[in-house]
């Protein structure tokens, strides 16, 4: 067997996958909603105990949460019994034939936080930590929604200290039906019996749907294997529901697609670089798909001119790596299609954040479940956000919602950016039309929340969303990162709302969309010259090319590509009139 290799991700920012060491659990999980700890290592002669307990608000139930805790040299400690994690960037020629033992033999309890450098443990709610005698500072987290809890505690020799830190809330969003999401995990589940552990890692971060992705190259898909697709893969914990999607095709120079809701996994090997193929297929299976890495990265914004006009397309990552980058998902919109705006970490591939650090919420109408959180996604029910927390309503109608006006006239967009100002100060929030701001409301000193209320005289078809922009306190990126183009800071961005006025012309009419029409019409013309006969060598020479896309397979499709291509072209001539 040759040896698993480990590969980078090309981006528009460059990163590097991140490796997580081996540490074995010395005991098996228990029943399926529960996790069974390692037992603890036998203590040192003069070591002391801290058994740490941690609750929900107003519940003597233990949760999960992330803990930090420090010595008085400012060192990290990692609890024996703490739960075990990892993630899967690794390119295997021949799938992981995994057993439940030998899954989490390979998994860490040390987590290296990448925003502190510090090592902390993810605790399923009750944990056990050996320590020697001293002072210990404990940070408790459990995802933007809560907020951090501190203590200082003593250890003392040979003696048992008992801590219960109970999480509170400064807000509750499932409360009003909003659910939070990563869109964008590679972890590996290649047994069932792995679930629990999982659950209660994205429990801890309180990501409430945990969107576990196979990924793919042309010649194989079976990269952070998942043990089934559509029901039978997805595995729940009160609202917590953790389900296995795909990044998958994947190419340096048409992008990088991810379908979610999927019934079987999708993958056409013969025709790989035909990614129409892979979304009419997820129509067919009532899955969602749209293009990850903001729509820019490893050639995506070729993939997407070619895949937009097909009516395929639900969805476009504009919140990732610490940035929100939204111009291409602001054209689409421009080009009058309804694309959600979602966000996911792609942890941990790029070796910079945790699962949830970047999320998006989708507002479910009735009970939780998988198949109605995709209705939400597809329906545009969304905002973005690595902290602060999002409302928005024009006319009193939600994201994701059209407003019929006979003519033009007055609307009243309103609502709110809140956030804990212990660990994002929001700064503005500006109110987006058609791509462009036509207001903004700082913050006033001392407040966690900016309110606004603004009349707008709406003269013709348009789109409306909010955004908020500031600092993080808790946590924020280290300067040092040297692809790290620039720090997002705070931010949250919201779904669309529609307005359509009677008689005016449609968003395909209107001169925004001609200028962007021009422009990826530019880029297909551009494509189409890179795959001419002569040329399309330069494109399998590209030096970050790792998807194992070869020159027989591109020449093979090439005729099929030029006819998407052709396609496309003709939906943006008719655009620019």
């Amino acid at each position: 067997m040759k040896p698993t290799r480990r590969i980078g991700r090309r981006r528009f920012l460059q990163g590097s996958a991140l490796g997580i060491g081996a540490s074995p659990l010395l005991a098996n999980a228990g029943p399926p909603a529960e996790v069974a700890p390692s037992a603890p290592a036998p203590p040192q002669s003069n070591s002391g105990t801290l058994e740490l307990t941690v609750t929900d608000e107003g519940s003597d139930r233990p949760v999960p949460a992330r803990v930090e805790l420090l010595d008085a040299e400012g060192h990290g400690h990692a609890a024996q019994d703490a739960l075990p994690i990892d993630g899967d960037c690794v390119d295997r020629e021949i799938p992981a034939d995994y057993t439940l033992e030998r899954a989490i033999a390979v998994m860490s309890k040390n987590l290296i936080n990448p925003y502190n450098r510090k090592t902390q443990f993810y605790s399923v709610g009750k944990s056990v930590s050996s320590l020697p005698p001293g002072e210990y500072h404990l940070k408790i987290r459990k995802g933007p929604e809560y907020r951090v809890q501190e203590r200082t505690i003593q250890i003392r020799s040979g003696e048992t200290a008992n801590l219960t830190v109970e999480m509170t809330r400064w807000v509750n969003m499932p409360a009003n039906g909003w659910y939070s999401a990563d869109d964008h995990l590679h972890i590996a589940r290649p047994v069932e019996e792995l679930n629990p552990f999982l659950s209660k890692w994205m429990q801890a971060e309180d990501v409430h749907i945990g969107n576990l992705l196979q990924w793919g190259l042309q010649k194989r898909f079976h990269n952070a294997l998942q043990y089934s697709f559509g029901e039978p893969g997805v595995y729940r914990e009160g609202d917590y529901l953790i389900a296995a999607g795909q990044e998958n095709p994947r190419t340096h120079f048409l992008g990088h697609a991810i379908i979610l809701g999927g019934r079987t996994p999708i993958n056409f090997p013969e025709a790989y670089v035909i990614y129409q193929l892979f979304f009419k297929e997820a129509q067919k299976q009532g899955a969602i798909a749209g293009y990850a890495h903001f729509g820019i990265s490893e050639g995506a914004q070729y993939g997407i001119s070619i895949d937009l006009p097909t009516d395929t397309l639900n969805f476009l990552e504009v919140l990732q790596f610490e940035h929100l980058v939204y111009n291409v998902w602001y054209d689409a919109l421009n080009l009058g299609f309804r694309i959600t705006p979602t966000a996911g970490t792609d942890y941990p591939c790029a070796g910079v954040n945790l699962p949830g650090r970047e999320r998006f919420y989708a507002k479910v109408d009735g009970p939780l479940t998988y198949t109605a959180w995709l209705e939400a996604v597809r329906k545009g029910r969304t905002f973005v956000t690595n902290g602060p927390m999002l409302e928005f309503r024009v006319n009193g109608r939600d994201v994701g919602d059209e407003i019929d006006l006979k003519k033009p006239g007055t609307v009243t967009i309103e609502g709110k950016a809140l956030f804990d100002p212990k660990r994002d100060e929001v700064q503005r929030v500006e109110l987006v039309v058609n791509g462009t701001v036509v207001a903004s409301f700082p913050r006033a000193v001392d407040v966690s929340e900016i309110d606004f209320r603004f009349s707008y005289e709406v003269r013709e078809t348009c789109w409306i969303a909010a955004r908020a922009s500031g600092i993080k306190i808790d946590e924020p990126s280290p300067p040092d990162r040297p692809f790290l183009i620039l720090n997002s800071g705070a931010v949250a961005h919201s779904a669309a709302i529609y307005v359509t006025v009677e008689g005016s012309p449609p968003l395909t009419a209107q001169p925004r969309a001609r200028e962007v029409a021009r422009e990826w019409l530019s880029r297909l013309s551009d494509l189409e010259t890179r795959l001419a006969e002569d040329r399309i060598q330069t494109i399998l020479q590209d030096p970050q090319a790792a998807d194992g896309v070869e020159a027989d397979h591109l020449e093979h499709n090439r005729e099929a590509l030029l006819q998407a291509i052709q396609a496309a072209r003709a939906f943006f001539i008719k655009v620019v009139g």
